[in-house]
């Protein structure tokens, strides 16, 4: 019996260190940068709490939530790769900038105290010297980008005329009207006859311009009616449909009859009438500027990853669940999540 339990003994001390290699064995390296079992795993579990914590379409969350550890290894495969490339280039970030970096993240996330940060931490399972390491590191990858993926966007003047002109339909207002209105209060008290002759009588006046803003004021004051309140400009779709119809046919400068809607007697004036118009090339031109620049940024990011891939030692023994990760690469350069505002496997370029 002894030398059953002696064997057995030996053989479970022998499967230990094996067991232990299990855990923490590496499943990627690029170049001298490594991600371990252990760091995978707990990568995954993060993304599968965010996904189940994000306000998704059902179907949308099942096929993210599917597709978790390929996510999770992709994300972690781009940022060895760019922190690969910061090493060779010996791109570093100072304390200094590290600390600017998380005070900007506290203003981001309206975090005011010392005790509010903590709590963050806590809630996010971070301590500070984690959280440190975690903007040093996305620092050096965005250094890297600024670096060498800046520089070869380039877009001219005649780049954004040529979109301008090509897609027109995405800068041509449509036809629409510039509102504002007067509520005579149900709250007011007054029997249903007096509010609507109330009503009446405030559109009379609106209309022969002999209604004043004081006037208004006191209304308020006596809690019968409010002053003007601002509806700014509608376009098709934005209105109740018979109050549209009402205000796409009126003159300028009139009045709607008295409304029955939420809080009481609406008297709705236009102000502005404006046909449908194609916006100039000058009141558009920033707009093109980040859509061409954030269109170029994801097709030369993509190539620049591939570059560096390419050009790195990689050695990788994904999970099962996460065998496929490198072919994600043709779905394009940005993490599923970033949308969502967990992670981003690239890093937003800097200004």
């Amino acid at each position: 019996m002894r030398a059953v339990a002696l064997t057995a003994g030996i053989c479970w001390l022998a499967a230990a260190p094996a067991l232990a290699v299990e855990v923490n064995r590496i499943v990627l390296r690029v170049n001298n940068r490594i991600l371990t079992l252990h760091d995978y795993e707990k990568r995954k579990a993060e993304r599968i709490s965010a996904l189940q914590r994000a306000d998704l379409p059902a179907d949308r969350r099942q096929e993210l939530l599917a597709r978790a550890g390929e996510d999770a290894l992709r994300a972690a495969y781009e940022e060895l790769l760019l922190l690969a490339r910061a090493d060779q280039l010996g791109l570093e970030a100072t304390d200094a900038e590290v600390e600017s970096a998380i005070e900007q993240t506290k203003a981001s996330f309206g975090i005011q105290t010392e005790a509010d940060f903590e709590r963050a931490l806590a809630q996010s399972n971070l301590t500070l010297a984690a959280l440190r390491e975690q903007m040093r590191s996305n620092l050096r990858m965005q250094m890297a980008i600024g670096a060498e993926v800046r520089p070869r966007i380039d877009i001219d003047d005649e780049d954004l005329r040529r979109y301008y002109q090509a897609h027109p339909d995405e800068f041509r207002l449509p036809e629409r009207v510039e509102l504002r209105e007067v509520v005579v209060l149900d709250s007011s008290g007054l029997p249903a006859a007096e509010l609507e002759e109330l009503a009446n009588d405030l559109r009379s006046r609106l209309l022969d311009g002999s209604l004043t803003e004081e006037e208004l004021a006191d209304y308020r004051e006596q809690g019968l009616a409010t002053e003007w309140i601002q509806l700014g400009w509608v376009q098709p779709g934005d209105l109740d449909p018979a109050l549209e119809e009402a205000v796409f046919n009126m003159e300028v400068g009139a009045v709607t009859e008295p409304l029955t809607a939420r809080g009481g007697l609406h008297l709705v004036q236009v102000l502005d009438h404006k046909e449908p118009e194609l916006m100039s090339f000058a009141e558009v031109e920033e707009q093109i500027q980040r859509i061409e620049s954030d269109r170029l940024f994801a097709e030369v990011m993509q190539e620049y990853m591939e570059e560096l891939a390419a050009e790195s030692y990689i050695v990788s023994r994904p999970p099962p669940e996460a065998a496929n990760f490198r072919t994600l690469e043709k779905r394009g350069p940005r993490d599923p999540l970033a949308k969502l505002g967990v992670r981003e496997t690239t890093p937003t370029p800097p200004e």
